[in-house]
């Protein structure tokens, strides 16, 4: 029984080569940049540290994967230096004359120039010319190079600079094209980001359909792919912003919401309260339109009560805890004024708060757009119970200039809100009483209109036979 058992048992296997263990010798040779990396990674001040990161540059004897590696990290880390340190002249040749974009390939190096611009962009967000210049060159760089992939997403990121500086015309002419190339090569994610910002642009040359059929278009190349949340959230802030500008100011809280909702859980706090502030003047000019009767044109209506234009509470606590600051309390106060219909407690808000409030191009418009309402239904409120009233008594109720107030009667009377006229020489305003529109008279009009335009057309019909008989 046991040579059975010893015949069966398992065939020698041959021991297994152990692996040689690794030496310094088989690692890659990084020779003196690592202690360079350390050196910079040590000094706290951003200038004394350029020099270091130069050097890193510089090295072409080391080009292993580690060592590009530290090269890439050394180009961000010297990006940063230079923008805070405010040398913001050096990026441009940081990025034409380093060996390391020779020494990678084309994506690498595509990945490289893509993070140096969102880095300059975070880190100096106000030198748009900079940033202007630096994607010109790239972009140079990129036609010499024929890379075409890179020269598409640096001529997106230059029309958005563009649009920041307000250079409307320019962007288009950038974006036209780009638009054209897409659409053929059909980059569904680059087609949504320069469709969207086509509708910037439009918006901004104040062409609200082009707009609008921009957005749309962004918004159908969306649905076919995966869009990031903080992109979503920017397509939903320019609806809101465009619905806005049309009065329809439910819709616009609506997109305002789910934008500002997508960023608070992203934690984008900067991205989020502009938001939170769009939704807020939505609510205001929404219930002030209802309270005054006031349309989308600007009509005006006397009647409203206090009830109608209620606007506290539109925040949550947890909001009101987490975005509280100066940009929340501005919009409140202005909430506040609208709805005790104060002009002098309105004006009073936005001196206090001009940085919060006149900053931003949106706001800024349509609080412009309320205080005009405002004022217009409190004079039309006071003269409604005479016909002839002094401008001064006017000017003592509402407790503004007489020059003022002269100035905005004027303009009501020339746009049809009231009809009346101006005595300057009594300083009076006459007010007429609305007459009843005699149908008749418009009836006759139109029959005589009309009779107007066939006897007119059958004389060209002669006119026209006698020539062709002659």
């Amino acid at each position: 029984m046991s040579t059975e058992v010893e015949s069966m048992d398992v065939e020698p296997t041959t021991p297994a080569v152990a692996a040689p263990a690794t030496t310094d010798e088989d690692e890659e040779e990084l020779g003196n940049l690592m202690e360079l990396v350390d050196q910079a990674a040590e000094t706290t001040d951003p200038a004394s540290k350029i020099p270091t990161l130069q050097k890193i540059l510089k090295d072409e004897e080391y080009n292993g994967p580690k060592a590009i590696q530290l090269k890439e990290r050394a180009v961000y880390d010297l990006t940063r230096a230079y923008c805070q340190s405010k040398q913001y002249s050096e990026v441009i040749p940081l990025l034409k004359e380093t060996p390391l974009f020779n020494q990678v390939t084309k994506a690498k190096c595509a990945k490289i120039v893509r993070a140096v611009l969102d880095l300059v962009q975070r880190e100096a967000p106000l030198e748009l010319e900079m940033q202007a210049d630096i994607c010109r060159n790239i972009r140079a760089w990129c036609q010499r190079e024929k890379r075409t992939f890179l020269r598409q997403r640096v001529e997106a990121k230059l029309a958005s600079i563009l649009v920041e500086q307000e250079l409307f015309g320019q962007a288009l002419d950038l974006i036209d094209p780009l638009l054209v190339e897409l659409k053929k090569l059909d980059d569904k994610q680059l087609l949504v980001e320069a469709h969207l910002m086509e509708a910037k642009i439009h918006f901004g040359l104040k062409n609200k359909p082009k707009s609008k059929a921009a957005l749309t278009a962004s918004r159908t190349a969306a649905n076919s792919i995966y869009v990031s949340p903080s992109l979503q959230a920017t397509i939903d802030s320019m609806s809101g912003i465009l619905y806005t500008s049309e009065g329809e100011y439910d819709t616009a809280h609506s997109y305002f919401l789910e934008a500002f909702e997508q960023l608070d859980q992203l934690g984008d706090k900067e991205g989020a309260v502009p938001c939170l502030k769009y939704m807020m003047l939505c609510r205001i000019l929404d219930s002030l339109t209802k309270a005054l009767n006031l349309s989308a044109k600007g009509g005006v209506g006397a009647k409203s009560s206090k009830s109608d234009v209620d606007i506290s509470g539109m925040i949550s606590g947890r909001q009101g805890v987490k975005y509280a600051g100066s940009d929340i309390e501005a919009m409140t106060a202005i909430a506040g004024a609208a709805s005790r219909r104060s002009l002098q407690e309105f004006e009073s808000v936005l001196q206090k708060y001009p940085k919060e409030l006149k900053e931003d191009l949106l706001i800024d418009h349509h609080l412009h757009v309320l205080q005009e309402q405002l004022l217009e239904s409190n004079l039309i409120r006071i003269i409604e119970p005479y016909s002839c009233v002094e401008i001064s008594h006017i000017a003592s109720l509402m407790e503004m200039p007489v020059a003022v107030i002269e100035k905005k009667l004027s303009q009501m009377i020339l746009d049809g809100k009231f009809k009346g006229i101006l005595d300057q020489g009594k300083g009076q305003l006459i007010v007429y009483e609305d007459s009843e529109k005699d149908r008749a008279m418009e009836k006759s009009l139109e029959v005589i209109a009309n009779m107007d335009n066939i006897v007119s057309s059958l004389f060209e019909r002669s006119k026209a036979l006698r020539t062709m008989m002659i």
